[in-house]
């Protein structure tokens, strides 16, 4: 399968500031599992297969129609790694949403937040089942956070929140515990007691994700020299 022509690339204004719009013929391949990932795509028109390599046979993980995003794992988890191939069933149109333009987009649009994390939560939830295994859960809650933070929810309840997170990433609220209170003792977050007595979790740091990955480089180049 053909990887998308330069020439079906063209720029056009959609909803709020330039994006690309792309054609995509059958067959075509927007992009393969296990390449770098740079774009989240929106689908318009036509259908996308969202497809992977299970146990050495390719498996059919969604047929995805109007309006479906699809591509965002890659922004938020695994540096950026393609979690499945995404390939055009018939001829199609989608709107090609860079980082940059994903992120200031969130920022600027509170009220479609919800439904955004609504989408990864679920193909997150889908795509795992299918694939029986688990894409990284630590960086994972990390990049989750960081999108409530974009949408000014800086305080969550604590329970639900670990029960969503735990659901999510097909593991235990204990594993997912055991991050929030590593994110805790980094003074990133705090959980402390509302007038209920019921636990909260309080997100200090604004760019979390950028300040864990910091935290991690910082670590690792404290660390001394294998001799």
């Amino acid at each position: 399968m053909a990887i998308i022509p330069q020439q079906t690339v063209q720029l056009k204004q959609v909803s709020r500031g330039n994006f690309l719009m792309s054609n995509v013929l059958k067959h075509n391949v927007l992009f393969r599992e296990g390449t770098k990932g740079e774009a989240a795509y929106i689908l318009t028109e036509g259908k996308i297969e969202i497809s992977g390599t299970v146990e050495g046979h390719n498996k059919v993980f969604a047929n995805l129609t109007p309006v479906s995003i699809f591509g965002e794992m890659a922004l938020f988890l695994d540096e950026g790694v393609r979690t499945a191939t995404a390939t055009a069933r018939e001829d199609s149109k989608v709107i090609v949403v860079t980082k940059d333009d994903f992120d200031e987009y969130l920022q600027n649009s509170p009220k479609v937040i919800t439904s955004i994390i609504t989408v990864l939560v679920n193909r997150l939830k889908s795509t795992t089942q299918k694939a029986m295994k688990v894409p990284s859960a630590n960086m994972g809650v990390v990049r989750m956070l960081d999108m409530f933070i974009a949408n000014g929810a800086t305080k969550l309840k604590y329970e639900s929140t670990l029960k969503s997170l735990a659901d999510s990433f097909l593991t235990t609220t204990d594993t997912i515990e055991q991050y929030i209170q590593e994110l805790a003792e980094q003074g990133l977050l705090t959980v402390t007691q509302d007038s209920n007595e019921r636990r909260v979790i309080h997100i200090l740091e604004q760019d979390l994700f950028k300040t864990v990955v910091q935290n991690k480089k910082n670590k690792l180049s404290a660390e001394p020299p294998l001799t």
